[in-house]
């Protein structure tokens, strides 16, 4: 029977990097401060003063998840199922969410400086626009082409299309992929459409606060430069945002299969398999001066 799995979104919307072996465990981004206009004249046949270039520094270290299960000789032997494959499989989906989680948690932490309430009872269009005008006010730039990155609750996209205010939902066909958002999410890239300057992607592992049934859902509105990832060369995970290949046969992710047998620490040969993960891996903010994303806190009407 199939299982019901999370979409992962998060590692999506973060900006990847690598750091090579053998160098350390911590990585440093360095971002040049931006300098203010000179609007006072030069002095004719005077030499002046040297402008100072400063950099604003962001460290992390990475650190290493790695979990296993095992499979007894005769479970392998009597199993109706392929077993080993499916504990694979299921130790993958493990994996997976772990990396969507991480870099959700690192989203999360900076909660009380990048917080928005919603206008209404409920998330609407207006919340949106709203998100990614204040992000344009701080000239933070889209993620790609003219569009900000949102990652949302499906309950989140049910109260957005149900917004039928002056330039809400009934705006539908001025959305750049109205179809999408309509009928479902696209094969591609698993985004819904875009709207209020945002392209769009569900996904039930966002973070919550309250209590049913006043649970307010995040939506994470991203621009450029908000979040950065960063694996070790070839510890890393994949960065895969479909559930369902996690662990598959041939898919590149991180599992590993050792068939056992008998051997020094299992004489009799009871353990038929282990299947393990392990990468190196962390999420960092990497603006803290002026933080390039926003949240917007939501109640839910479908619940």
């Amino acid at each position: 029977m199939s299982q019901v799995k999370k979409q992962f979104r998060f590692a999506a919307v973060s900006e990847p990097d690598e750091i090579p072996r053998r160098s350390g465990k911590n990585i440093q981004w360095y971002r040049y401060l931006t300098l203010p206009a000179n609007v006072t004249p030069a002095p004719e046949g005077t030499v002046g003063t040297a402008i100072p270039q400063q950099t604003a520094t962001v460290t992390a270290s990475v650190s290493e998840y790695a979990d296993y299960s095992s499979v007894s000789t005769l479970a392998d032997e009597v199993g109706i199922d392929p077993i080993v494959t499916n504990h694979s499989t299921n130790l993958g989906y493990r994996a997976g969410l772990t990396v969507d989680t991480i870099v959700r948690t690192e989203f999360d932490a900076n909660l009380s400086s990048v917080s928005l309430g919603t206008s209404g009872t409920y998330a609407s269009v207006f919340d949106l626009r709203k998100a990614t005008a204040l992000l344009r006010g701080l000239d933070v730039m889209p993620r790609e082409a003219e569009s900000f990155s949102c990652v949302l609750h499906p309950y989140s996209v049910f109260d957005i299309q149900s917004d039928n205010t002056a330039g809400g939902f009934i705006d539908v066909m001025k959305w750049a992929n109205p179809k999408a958002f309509i009928e479902g999410q696209s094969q591609s890239d698993g985004s819904i459409g875009e709207v209020g300057g945002c392209r769009m992607f569900t996904t039930t592992n966002v973070g919550t606060s309250g209590t049913a049934p006043n649970v307010l859902y995040n939506m994470y509105i991203v621009g450029a430069g908000a979040v950065g990832r960063v694996s070790l060369s070839g510890s890393g995970p994949s960065f895969v945002t479909n559930p369902s290949v996690v662990g598959a046969p041939g898919e590149d992710y991180p599992i590993k299969v050792v068939r056992g047998g008998p051997n020094p620490s299992d004489p009799e040969g009871m353990i038929g398999a282990f299947v393990s993960y392990r990468f190196v891996f962390v999420a960092k903010t990497l603006d803290s001066t002026t933080f390039r994303y926003k949240i917007i806190q939501a109640d839910a009407q479908i619940v």
